[in-house]
C-alpha cells in the first residue's frame, strides 16, 4: 500500500493535481478529523500552498477555533496542511457525510443475475481476484439505479 503511495505523489505534482487530491480527502475524512461537535461549526473551502481554508459559521466559532490553531493544524498535518485561515460563511454540511441520495437502493439478485456472475468469474484462477470481480458485479446487478437505467 505504501510503495502505490510514493508512486502516484510525485505523478499527482507532475500532473499539477496534488493538492486537489488532498483536498477531496480532507472533505472525505472530514467528520473523522474532528468529533462532530466541533466539525459542524466549520467545512474546509479550499486548499492553496499547504494552506487550508475554514469557512466558520460565526465569529465567535471563529475566535474559539484561531485559539485551538495549533491542535487543528496537528490533526490536518498528515494531509499536508501547513497553515489555516479562517472566514466566517455559510458551512457546507456535506463534508465527509454521505447523503441518503448518495446511497444507490439494491434489489434482490434474480437466478439470471446469479448464473451470470457464476459465468463471470468461473475462469478467474486467482480467488482474491474472483471475489473482488464477484463483488463488483454483485453491487452492480443489486443497484436499483441501473436497473432504472435499463428502461
Amino acid at each position: 500500500m505504501e510503495r502505490t503511495a510514493s508512486l502516484l505523489a510525485p505523478l499527482l505534482k507532475r500532473l499539477g493535481i496534488d493538492e486537489e487530491v488532498r483536498f477531496i480527502r480532507i472533505r472525505n475524512d472530514w467528520q473523522t478529523i474532528f468529533e462532530t461537535s466541533l466539525s459542524i461549526h466549520m467545512s474546509p473551502s479550499r486548499l492553496l500552498e499547504g494552506e487550508l481554508l475554514l469557512t466558520v459559521d460565526s465569529p465567535i466559532w471563529m475566535q474559539q477555533l484561531s485559539f485551538c490553531k495549533p491542535d487543528l493544524l496537528a490533526k490536518l498535518k498528515q494531509y499536508g496542511v501547513r497553515d489555516l485561515r479562517f472566514r466566517v460563511g455559510a458551512v457546507s454540511r456535506r463534508a465527509g457525510k454521505k447523503k441518503a441520495a448518495d446511497v444507490p437502493e439494491t434489489r434482490e439478485l434474480t437466478a439470471d443475475d446469479k448464473g451470470f456472475i457464476d459465468r463471470l468469474t468461473c475462469d478467474i484462477s486467482n480467488a482474491e481476484l474472483r471475489e473482488a470481480v464477484r463483488t463488483a458485479a454483485t453491487r452492480s446487478l443489486r443497484s436499483k439505479k441501473r436497473e432504472a437505467d435499463r428502461h
